[in-house]
């Protein structure tokens, strides 16, 4: 007798797949910022294969003070939208704080984010099926992080 899969809900929990989240530092007595200070970023998209002649592109995100301790989340439709098939890994980021609160006599921060690492397989039971990562890693101004190390799933930016 063959079992129906019907009527099996699949929660996939985790981490997004695929996305890589980013949150700011809003301590700043210990290398952060004010949350007026980080409520407007540039994010800028580089092609890595220049060859391909695709245009770099950028979004800036203008988000409320009261949500500035939300992530920033970098995934393959989000803040920028898909092109063509290419994926996070085949683009270099930049964020850039672009609020009008900056700190005194500095030119605005940017965060480069580069070397955009994602693998990962499917897993289930027959009846459910779950896509999960088993790298996502990516090197932000020369220091690599892992975002499939357990508690290390957001990147915090700090000054």
């Amino acid at each position: 007798m063959a079992a129906c899969c019907g009527n099996v809900s699949c929660d996939c929990q985790g981490s997004p797949t695929d996305t890589l989240a980013f949150r700011f530092n809003l301590d700043p007595a210990n290398g952060g910022y004010l949350p007026a200070q980080v409520d407007s970023v540039y994010v800028r998209r580089v092609p890595l294969d220049a060859a391909q002649q695709l245009k770099t592109d950028s979004v800036l995100l203008v988000r409320p003070v009261a949500t500035v301790r939300q992530p920033i989340l970098l995934s393959n439709t989000q803040p920028l939208p898909a092109n063509g098939t290419r994926k996070l890994n085949q683009y270099r980021y930049v964020f850039r704080l672009a609020s009008r609160v900056r700190l005194p006599a500095r030119p605005p921060r940017q965060y480069a984010i580069s070397n955009v690492q994602l693998a990962g397989d499917f897993q289930g039971d027959g009846c459910c099926t779950c896509y999960r990562n088993t790298k996502k890693a990516l090197t932000l101004d020369g220091k690599v992080y892992d975002q499939t190390i357990a508690g290390q799933d957001t990147v915090v930016l700090s000054r």
